[in-house]
């Protein structure tokens, strides 16, 4: 009968070390998806405007729900431009561009047929026209242009984009600080380095 009951207890001691170490997996395991699901969820911490409108880069975006109401798109003499979020869903044609407080019209974007396939020169860099891009962040790097003098050649977008503000106060002093006749940057050959012309962005 001792035997008995020691064997029992030795059996519930088991059972009960079983439930234990199983409880504890299933809520590692649970705890672990959890946290899995949290981190492909985080949206990208995009800053807001002074309407509560994201803005930023569309390339922050894991999907589609996480891109910001405002989509960076180049920048119209010296001023950042942004497509609405709908605008950049839709269909291709001309767009408009907004300041960063999604209200201002400040230029139009046009989103053509898409050509992912940019060809690139001997330095690696792709070059074409900025109307074939995807998005503003699928652009070429050199990007066809027409000089001040009629001469045809390409601008590096990072030229062309100038400064990126932070927030809509940088925005706006960035905006302030730009010369009323605009500003000047190279022309360049298809090879990205030989400059052959200027070309002007802004003024009159």
């Amino acid at each position: 009968m001792r035997m008995f009951s020691k064997s029992i207890r030795i059996l519930i001691g088991v059972v009960f070390i079983v439930c234990l170490v199983g409880g504890v997996m299933v809520f590692q395991s649970t705890y672990a998806k959890s946290t899995t699901n949290q981190s492909h969820t985080n949206s990208p911490n995009y800053p807001e405007n002074e309407h509560g409108q994201t803005y930023g880069s569309a390339e922050e975006a894991t999907s589609v729900e996480m891109l910001p109401d405002l989509i960076h798109a180049g920048s119209v003499n010296g001023i950042n431009g942004y497509m609405l979020k709908k605008d950049y869903l839709g269909e291709p044609g001309n767009v408009p561009l907004y300041d960063v407080y999604g209200k201002t019209i400040i230029g139009s974007f046009h989103i053509g047929a898409k050509n992912m396939n940019f060809p690139k020169n001997n330095n690696g860099q792709t070059y074409g026209s900025i109307a074939d891009a995807t998005s503003p962040e699928s652009e070429p790097e050199l990007i066809s242009a027409m000089g001040v003098d009629g001469t045809a050649g390409y601008v590096l977008k990072k030229d062309l984009d100038g400064e990126l503000p932070k927030s809509p106060e940088e925005a706006i002093a960035i905006q302030n600080s730009r010369s009323p006749d605009g500003r000047d940057i190279p022309l360049y050959d298809v090879d990205g380095e030989t400059v052959i012309g200027v070309f002007h962005i802004g003024g009159e």
